[in-house]
């Protein structure tokens, strides 16, 4: 009886062993996603994320930092303290990544950056996904070049000071080169916002009547710069470019009111983020990488084939089976 019974005990902790094998294969993955703000972009790339977690069977949890550095590190520490096996990051400011990076190092929580890049934090990072700015806004000032003949050209920036908008208008310019008889007259922040570009807009017309050129530095700024042409008779004299790709800037150019954009949407990047993100999380994947972020050029000839922000479950189920971004290798220098 005393033998029946060791062999069962023996049996029940071989299958308790066996048991725990199997849940531990079978443990379901969780990742945060940490958005800088709710605004339209962030939110567009973490329900992307999340449509891609479900088809690849990982849990999700979404948090924003409001533009708050000390919101967003609060974020970091409760997704660490809440056992997440990996986190996926849009960060605040270089200083609040400097205390993500350093927070899920010492957790040994494997982070993922959108944007943000610095090559000392990248050793540290489970890797870093970006456009190349100033290549970024260059085909929009090469486009101007090859389909304008001359005349002036105007640019309306967005916040200037973080160096994102003065690498834009850096590169158009160098694109814009290409034809020396288009010249950049004035440059003018619109702050990323909407209702600034309508008045910049306005103001830079005022100013010059005869101009046949304005690039915009997103597409918010796009549809206030638009209406501003609109209303004062301008739209078909000035042909516009501008960046990202959204639902309303591709709107703008279904209704022939902006000629061409650079997209950058936020759904494919998050979605091939994430899939990088699992990838090391597995072994699968060598972290401390940087990667070009993916990029289409959009114009009334392609729109139907175009990465929507919006993007639906057919979409995403597509962009899970494409290759993912390679690794840039040496990673840029800044």
């Amino acid at each position: 009886m005393k033998r029946l019974a060791v062999g069962w005990l023996i049996g029940m902790f071989v299958c308790m062993v066996f048991l725990g094998i199997a849940w531990a294969e079978e443990k379901t993955l969780e990742i945060a996603f940490i958005r800088a703000t709710g605004e339209p972009y962030y939110q567009y790339g973490s329900q992307a994320a999340e449509i891609a977690a479900k088809k690849l069977g990982v849990k999700m949890i979404i948090y924003t930092s409001n533009l708050d550095p000390a919101q967003e590190l609060a974020n970091v520490q409760d997704a660490i303290a809440r056992g997440v096996d990996g986190i996926l990051i849009y960060a605040v400011s270089l200083s609040s990544e400097r205390a993500a990076v350093d927070t899920a190092s010492k957790a040994g929580v494997p982070i993922f950056f959108q944007y943000g890049y610095h090559p000392d934090l990248l050793p540290k990072s489970a890797g870093f996904m970006q456009i190349d700015l100033k290549a970024f806004a260059r085909p929009l000032g090469e486009w101007m070049a090859e389909n304008l003949e001359k005349g002036k050209v105007a640019i309306i920036e967005g916040t200037l000071g973080r160096g994102d908008a003065e690498a834009y208008s850096e590169g158009f310019k160098e694109g814009l080169a290409k034809n020396p008889n288009l010249m950049v007259v004035t440059q003018v922040s619109g702050e990323w916002n909407r209702q600034k570009a309508y008045e910049a807009a306005t103001n830079i017309i005022t100013a010059h009547p005869d101009l046949v050129g304005l690039f915009v530095q997103n597409e918010d700024m796009a549809v206030g710069a638009a209406n501003a042409l609109e209303r004062l008779g301008k739209l078909d004299q000035v042909k516009i470019v501008s960046q990202n790709g959204a639902p309303y800037g591709l709107d703008l150019i279904k209704a022939g009111k902006l000629q061409l954009t650079n997209a950058n949407p936020p759904s494919i990047a998050s979605v091939m983020a994430l899939r990088l993100l699992i990838g090391i999380i597995k072994g699968e994947i060598e972290p401390g990488h940087f990667y070009w972020a993916p990029t289409q050029l959009i114009d009334k000839n392609n729109l139907d084939v175009a990465y929507r922000w919006d993007a639906d479950e057919k979409d995403i189920e597509a962009w899970l089976s494409l290759p993912l971004p390679e690794p840039v290798i040496p990673p840029p220098a800044s």
